[in-house]
């Protein structure tokens, strides 16, 4: 397993992309402990999409891995504090 994979977010975190995103996310889980999403592009997020990386925050760490956030956009953002997520994705 190497170290870090990186991972683009695309520009829609919702639920018409969420099992697209989860099986290339878990393709990255097993190839890497460290991902880092970027994130720069997003242009939409709902709450199934961040639902999907709740969920990978917490089997990541679970392993002692961790997520790196880069270039969030601010709908992401804006998307992440409106629910309440900012502490849980580690994302500002």
């Amino acid at each position: 397993m190497s170290e870090k994979t990186s991972f683009s977010c695309g520009e829609h975190l919702d639920i018409t992309q969420v099992a697209s995103l989860h099986a290339r996310l878990s393709k990255a889980i097993a190839k890497a402990s460290v991902i880092e999403l970027k994130a720069d592009k997003v242009v939409k997020a709902d709450t199934a999409g961040l639902q999907l990386f709740v969920s990978l925050q917490k089997e990541i760490s679970g392993t002692g891995g961790k997520i790196i956030w880069r270039s969030p956009s601010d709908a992401l953002i804006n998307a992440v504090k409106l629910l309440g997520l900012s502490k849980v994705l580690d994302i500002n």
